[in-house]
């Protein structure tokens, strides 16, 4: 599909299109577009981000909120303004990954937009209530192979549930499946006795801590993060060579395709200041952080997600082809 094609040639193309940006740019407030709600993680730390841009490049920066549409009008307010770096899109795993892998869309993250740099990063985890009688994984393997338990996430194609999908093929299990909207609901429903077992991040473990107990975490290699939220807990790789698992989570900044070279340099050399550690202490716990800057590195970034969930969507019918 178009979405798949080799990211390091286009944007690089991308980059050469454009003519010389003026010196002084900028000259005017940027504005950051976040396809979230305000008061969300992702708006959070597009705000923190945005503060941080301001003292780089001497301007305002400011976050502009547009949910709704499965993200498509947010993306779409980008694509359609001004190649200039006055108006920024942040870009996340609906809006740059699952919506354009799964429908017609009328944009391609690939071909449309240079990402600069991506620094949020988040991967997934199974719980159970605290008093759940599966107190290892392999007990819980053993029970689900057995009954059919009802598993919550946060929506139907969402990271969560894809991470659940790859669970249930590495290990021939299958789930009754509950959509709750959003990850912390997802876990209140667990809490509640609404569900079985729920995948969530691993930060999760900070807002519901005591009442309820992680089994393993859905991924392959192990990465700070999971020390600082779930010391001692093993991702599916360590505990079971040759199962996959994984979660694309990745949040990042990206211009309009047609930028000017010299001002998307600017962007990228500033965001620097977004990968310090005096940066990264500084946003809250719940946030974590895998700083990469650059078209081509982030670029990759993007493909090791496409991979990832490509044959996963495949496998559920929902890859649009």
């Amino acid at each position: 599909m178009k979405l798949m094609k080799t990211v390091v040639a286009g944007f690089a193309a991308l980059g050469l299109s454009a003519g010389a940006a003026l010196a002084e740019w900028p000259e005017k407030p940027i504005n950051v577009v976040v396809s979230f709600k305000a008061g969300g993680n992702a708006d959070i730390t597009a705000r923190i981000a945005a503060e941080t841009f301001s003292k780089e490049l001497g301007v305002p920066v400011n976050v502009v909120n547009k949910p709704g549409g499965a993200h498509i009008p947010a993306v779409m307010s980008v694509k359609e303004a001004p190649a200039d770096g006055y108006t920024i899109f942040q870009f996340a795993p609906p809006s740059f990954m699952v919506v354009p892998l799964t429908r017609a869309v009328p944009y391609s993250p690939m071909d449309d937009f240079v990402p600069l740099w991506a620094g949020a990063f988040a991967t997934n985890a199974l719980y159970v209530r605290a008093d759940s009688p599966y107190t290892t994984f392999e007990e819980f393997l053993e029970g689900a192979k057995a009954n059919k338990l009802t598993i919550g996430v946060n929506n139907l194609g969402a990271p969560p549930n894809l991470s659940a999908v790859q669970l249930a093929s590495e290990f021939g299990l299958e789930f009754k499946t509950l959509a709750l909207k959003t990850v912390p609901a997802s876990i209140a429903g667990l809490v509640g006795g609404q569900v079985d077992v729920a995948v969530g991040q691993i930060a999760t473990i900070n807002a519901f801590e005591g009442e309820i107990r992680p089994l393993i975490i859905l991924d392959n290699n192990r990465v700070p993060a999971m020390e600082k939220h779930l010391p001692g807990v093993r991702t599916v790789g360590e505990a079971f060579e040759g199962k996959q698992a994984g979660a694309w989570v990745r949040g990042g900044w990206a211009v309009k395709a047609g930028t000017p070279q010299e001002i998307i340099d600017k962007l990228v050399a500033a965001s620097a200041a977004v990968g310090t550690d005096e940066f990264i202490a500084g946003l809250p716990a719940g946030i974590d952080w895998k700083f990469v800057q650059g078209p081509e590195a982030v670029g990759k970034e993007l493909q090791v997600g496409i991979d990832l969930y490509s044959p996963i969507l495949d496998g559920l019918g929902l890859l649009h082809k």
